[in-house]
């Protein structure tokens, strides 16, 4: 029977693009391998995929504990559509299940970032060296197609980098049906009450930071904004359309009013964490064809959201914009947002890395949204 990863193995697994992908080779089969000595020489488990590999079993007698393989006991009826077949001689869990799976050692904050990677247009996948070089030989050489979807976007210096652009592993309606086969068995309310704050549609991982700075509540250590909405496509009109020699733009966060009545565009600005670069309009004109449609405009870097007090004049910048008051935060909402910070600015290579013993401020930290939002 094939082995059937999950956890941390298939999460590394849905980041690898389908280039990478199409260079691995098939796992050995377990009734052919039984001490597992092919699989430790495998290179998609030890270089693509990393050990130990985490897999899933359904019943106790049948765990078992070889060194390369560190296994999940999963009870009761699997989600809808949430075991899903590979070309490389494993199952695999569906990106949902994977997340499900992974909450067990990830905080709320963390099971939100890996959701909103799914849900969102970006990937984070830093390769191996050997990996690396053997991709760039096999396209350099045509053997493998550089059309399967993703696009890598390159830094700032314009070498390659980390982040890929590609469709969304899980739409919204995906999410909330994912959440009903779930609700009633254990974790499944802590997880239905994350995904209740993920962000739909962002294209970068410093979208996402910027976006729960800016929305989730204040209890939570965000700035309370309702209504923001990712990548929002504009129509320009016949001036701004000569601004910028393009029929439509997207806005990376819209903010509104209450009333509708003020809109504030934020573009995020920041080649590296970003991945804008290449995109066929300059800075100046992007911004100036939004204020001709009637938009305000702030351009926001990593460094402003990162440091507490430029990003405290940014919010009170687009509360000035909005026609809104902005209130200083209580002691308690400035602890909430002290450790929203404390875990939001992440290495997203990383994201969900097992790492050992969970430090105690993690765990502290795990049910702050259940905590928040049963209230």
């Amino acid at each position: 029977m094939k082995d059937l990863l999950c956890d941390i193995s298939a999460f590394r697994y849905w980041r690898l693009p389908p280039q990478v992908r199409a260079l691995c080779p098939p796992l050995p089969r377990p009734e052919e391998d039984r001490q597992r000595y092919d699989l430790a020489r495998n290179p998609t488990a030890a270089v693509a995929l990393g050990f130990p590999l985490y897999t899933l079993v359904r019943t106790r007698n049948k765990r078992t504990c070889p060194a390369s393989i560190r296994q999940r006991l999963f009870l009761g009826e699997l989600p809808r559509e949430s075991v899903l077949e590979t070309e490389h001689g494993f199952l695999i869990t569906s990106p949902l299940l994977t997340a499900f799976i992974m909450l067990r050692h990830l905080t709320d904050l963390q099971l939100l970032l890996v959701l909103a990677e799914m849900c969102g247009l970006f990937a984070v996948c830093a390769l191996p060296a050997a990996l690396e070089a053997e991709l760039s030989r096999a396209i350099d050489s045509g053997a493998i197609s550089t059309t399967f979807g993703w696009v890598r976007c390159p830094s700032e210096d314009g070498t390659a980098s980390n982040l890929w652009r590609r469709d969304a592993l899980v739409l919204g309606g995906d999410l909330h049906r994912f959440c009903s086969d779930v609700c009633g068995i254990r974790y499944g309310n802590r997880f239905r009450e994350v995904s209740q704050l993920v962000p739909l549609g962002a294209a970068s991982p410093f979208e996402v930071e910027a976006n729960l700075l800016l929305a989730l509540p204040r209890s939570l250590g965000g700035e309370g904004f309702c209504g923001i909405e990712l990548n929002v496509e504009v129509i320009l009109s016949t001036s701004a359309r000569a601004i910028v020699g393009k029929s439509r733009v997207y806005i990376d966060l819209l903010l509104s009013s209450p009333d509708g009545r003020r809109q504030v565009a934020i573009e995020c600005q920041g080649k590296a964490s970003h991945g804008r670069a290449g995109d066929g309009l300059r800075d100046a004109d992007r911004m100036t064809a939004l204020q001709a449609m009637g938009y305000d405009v702030l351009l926001l870097t990593h460094r402003q959201i990162s440091d507490e007090d430029r990003f405290r004049a940014i919010v009170k910048a687009v509360c000035r914009m909005l026609d809104a008051e902005y209130r200083d935060k209580s002691s308690d909402e400035q602890r909430a947002e002290a450790l929203l910070r404390s875990e939001l600015f992440i290495d997203w290579t990383k994201l969900g890395v097992i790492d050992g013993k969970m430090p105690a401020r993690h765990k502290m930290a795990r049910s702050w949204t259940a905590a928040v939002l049963s209230e």
